[in-house]
């Protein structure tokens, strides 16, 4: 392994083949060739022999084998790193008790290989401010999350092993908030869909009017990487966001760039959280929680002048839609259909224009 002796920093980074990972690692690349060769990446992967691992191996000084159920391969990868990037996905297997096991497992493995930076990828606990809610006996609890009573899992278990890291005073960390991915319109069912090819497209969010803070995966990298370029920012909360937006506003950025109508459709959280595919529970409070607790939500994710200049910027999303409007192949209706003419929103035609089996968001 690489060792101090080269007199640069070696960041371990988890998940290095996911979404996270894979933008840190592309983001650490990205500073060598501008020149900063103050750095060394340490890709963390289960199966070093995979056509992901090969793939970023050219991108990384090396592929090392660990895995965060495993403490013991975990303290190993982190020998003689200056700094680690640790984020865990929720919606792997939806689990969050394995989840918190394995963020606790990788709080310890961190502190024993005295790892001198950690930035913690995270989310928030939703449960201090639902139970906190007037409103409180109207939100539903998932399926399966009635005993440990998480409104939003693959937020709360998150939320719960922060507060961990945060008052280890062994450990010094960044807590480092992330939110909704631009790149779920693309894989997971988000983007503009139609219930027929004589119908508009549609984006079905249950946001009512509020906007919502979302996040080109890039920006995460970019932003991740800033952050163990800035050692001041040890035991800081930092957020990034690359654009706020309504559902509606959402909308209208994929009808200008691709060209066709693209409504929003307005759905109820209830309406939502029925529609069946897995997580959909989960989801509907997290838009929710959205919703509700913009303020606060939002706020944590403003970029500060500092990291943004070093990030060099976040990318809009009509920046994005542009530069994957191949990933959008929407055709004009069969026979053209006035926007103000498309039918009400409902719980079956909401349905058909969300055609969601997986997610993998903010995680």
């Amino acid at each position: 392994m690489l060792s101090f002796l080269s007199g640069k920093k070696t960041i371990a980074i988890m998940g290095a083949t996911g979404a996270q990972g894979g933008a840190t690692v592309r983001a650490f690349q990205a500073l060598k060739e501008s020149g900063n060769t103050n750095f060394q990446v340490r890709a963390i992967t289960r199966d070093p022999t995979s056509e992901k691992s090969q793939a970023i191996e050219s991108l990384v000084d090396e592929v090392v084998q660990a895995d965060a159920n495993d403490e013991a391969s975990m303290v190993e990868a982190f020998k003689d790193c200056h700094g680690a990037f640790i984020v865990t996905n929720f919606w792997e297997d939806m689990d969050a008790q394995h989840e918190m096991a394995m963020l606790r497992t990788l709080k310890e493995a961190a502190k024993k290989a005295g790892v001198k930076h950690v930035v913690l990828s995270t989310l928030e606990d939703t449960r201090g401010f639902v139970n906190e809610a007037e409103n409180k006996d109207t939100w539903k609890l998932p399926s399966g999350y009635e005993e440990l009573g998480m409104y939003v899992p693959h937020f709360d278990g998150k939320g719960e092993v922060t507060k961990e890291y945060e008052d280890d005073t062994e450990l010094p960390v960044t807590t480092f908030y992330t939110t909704f991915y631009y790149e779920n319109f693309i894989y997971f069912g988000m983007g503009p869909a139609r219930q027929s090819e004589s119908d508009p497209y549609a984006i079905t969010l249950p946001l009512a009017d509020a906007k919502m803070s979302i996040v080109a995966v890039a920006d995460i990298g970019k932003a991740a990487c800033a952050i163990f370029q800035d050692e001041s920012l040890i035991g800081k909360t930092v957020g990034v966001q690359s654009d706020l937006l309504t559902g509606k506003e959402i909308a209208d950025v994929f009808a200008k760039v691709c060209g066709l109508p693209v409504q929003y459709n307005a759905v109820p959280v209830d309406v939502y959280a029925s529609f069946g595919f897995p997580g959909a529970e989960d989801l509907a409070n997290m838009f929710r929680f959205f919703n509700e607790n913009a303020d606060s939500f939002q706020s944590l994710r403003i970029v500060g002048d500092d990291l943004m200049k070093t990030m060099g910027g976040v990318t809009k999303l009509e920046e994005w839609v542009i530069a994957n409007k191949g990933a959008f192949d929407l055709k004009p209706a069969a026979e053209a259909v006035p926007l103000a003419a498309a039918p009400e929103a409902t719980e079956e035609t909401a349905k058909k224009t969300n055609p969601c089996t997986r997610w993998c968001t903010i995680s």
